[in-house]
């Protein structure tokens, strides 16, 4: 079977195209975000604001600590 260039050009554009969707698609099913800074600093802040939170409030009443155990 001889193709033409041009016969040959369009096979080969067609095998492309398919080929660069399948990439596409995998791409979009293997893609794994990678935490940006603004969500790290809004999980940093929210455990130092739990920690804030736990440190104000104080041992639960009845409990011993480290200061009170000794």
């Amino acid at each position: 079977m001889d193709l033409s260039p041009y016969a040959l050009e369009l096979l080969v554009q067609e095998r492309l195209a398919r080929a660069r969707a399948e990439a596409a698609v995998y791409a979009l099913i293997t893609r794994q975000k990678v935490p940006t800074l603004r969500k790290r600093m809004r999980v940093r802040l929210g455990l130092a604001l739990i920690g804030l939170g736990r440190w104000l409030r104080g041992p639960e009443p009845g409990t011993l600590d480290e200061l009170t155990h000794a």
